[in-house]
């Protein structure tokens, strides 16, 4: 088992860190003794989280990950105040494009519209990961973690084609970094968050998160910081021999 000095010594990086789960997921992989760089597009209410955590191991970094450069601008920024990252969680992401207060179809949706989601909630995700894994390599010790979802999981009724295709996306990738860098003690795996009480999840409107709860086995909304707790496990020490797997955080919704 790792010892203090060890934990302390990771630097951890998670995208879309001002809210939701991805704040939720700084909380809970600084109270394990790691660093924490903060990466949000916006940049009050990132800089205004930070603010409220232990500012010696916090680091908010506003940046726009459909920038082509977002991968290299974020590794530098790192560097110049800790060492490398060696565990990343690709959280940041946007739901697909709404009409009338209700998810696009697929021939309503435009292609610019699938392009934009698929470039936050993939592409980004790809070049942070090759950014990322040549330091892990270098340290032989690397934890990625992809926040997937239901969505990526199954056929879900409020989604979206074009978000649905990105969290599937999400899955494959992890895989492919498992079976490619395992060797070289990188583990890469997804959490699949089910109905989670966050801002994304309130753009469906109260009525029909009521319906959805309904037909949960628990009964209820998950929280971000029940998902956090998985993420939290997949980027520790103990979960070394766990890669390629996706952990469903979902209250029983979806069962595999």
């Amino acid at each position: 088992m790792a010892t203090n000095d060890q934990r302390l010594s990771r630097t951890a990086l998670i995208t879309g860190a001002a809210r939701g789960i991805g704040l939720a997921t700084a909380e809970a992989l600084l109270a394990a003794g790691h660093r924490v760089a903060m990466v949000d597009k916006d940049a009050d209410a990132v800089r205004a989280a930070a603010s409220k955590l232990p500012s010696d191991r916090v680091l908010a970094i506003v940046q726009d990950l459909a920038h082509p450069d977002a991968g290299g601008n974020l590794d530098r920024a790192v560097r110049k105040r800790w060492d490398p990252v060696t565990i990343l969680v690709n959280n940041a992401g946007i739901p697909s494009p709404r009409r009338n207060g209700r998810t696009a179809g697929l021939l309503e949706m435009t292609v610019e519209e699938w392009n934009a989601v698929l470039e936050v909630n993939l592409s980004a995700a790809l070049r942070l990961c090759r950014a990322f894994i040549p330091s892990m390599r270098e340290g032989r010790w690397g934890r990625i973690v992809c926040v997937s979802s239901l969505a990526g999981r199954s056929r879900t009724y409020i989604s979206g084609v074009s978000y649905m295709a990105a969290k599937a996306g999400l899955l494959a990738l992890a895989r492919s970094i498992a079976g490619e860098f395992g060797r070289e003690g990188i583990t890469a795996n997804c959490v699949a968050p089910g109905y989670i009480d966050t801002a994304m999840a309130a753009l469906h409107g109260e009525q029909k998160n009521v319906e959805i709860a309904k037909n949960i086995p628990l009964g209820r909304a998950g929280t971000p910081q029940e998902v956090a707790a998985a993420i939290a496990f997949l980027a520790s020490e103990e979960a070394g021999y766990m890669t390629g797997t996706v952990v469903d955080v979902n209250g029983g919704i979806f069962m595999a």
